[in-house]
């Protein structure tokens, strides 16, 4: 399998995340209604919760032997799914109470996919420990 190079990733996520915040904003302008950009912000920040977890545990602030370091990582999964949960709850609530069109409804939803599946993508690439994954 040929390796891809990381600047042809990073240049198609970021175009993956600009289609993600397209459709957003799309289904808030055609519509007239723009509460899809508070689901789509919800979306965006649905992983935040994980990394600062993550981050608190792999820093030295929670000792690694306790227990509590695996209760404060599964609280940030803990938070990250119920804000990703709300995110396509929040939508077909909105849809299904007339307040949004379900076109609207259906590009809130793809778009928020697309943002969360490119932040999680994002996080993974840069989490990884190889060093000679930046080699030409």
């Amino acid at each position: 399998m040929a390796k891809v190079n990381p600047l042809t990733k990073i240049i198609s996520l970021s175009s993956i995340l600009a289609v993600g915040f397209l459709f957003i904003v799309l289904a808030g302008a055609i519509f007239g209604n723009w509460l899809p950009i508070i689901i789509g912000a919800i979306f965006a920040l649905s992983h935040i919760p994980l990394i600062v977890c993550k981050s608190l545990n792999s820093n030295g602030y929670i000792d690694d032997l306790s227990e509590s370091s695996t209760y404060i990582i599964d609280f940030g999964r803990w938070l990250s799914s119920f804000l990703l949960i709300s995110g396509f709850a929040l939508s077909i609530l909105l849809s299904h109470c007339h307040i949004i069109t379900f076109s609207s409804m259906v590009l809130t939803i793809i778009g928020g996919l697309l943002i969360y599946g490119t932040v999680v993508y994002f996080t993974s690439f840069f989490d990884s420990n190889q060093s000679d994954e930046f080699e030409i």
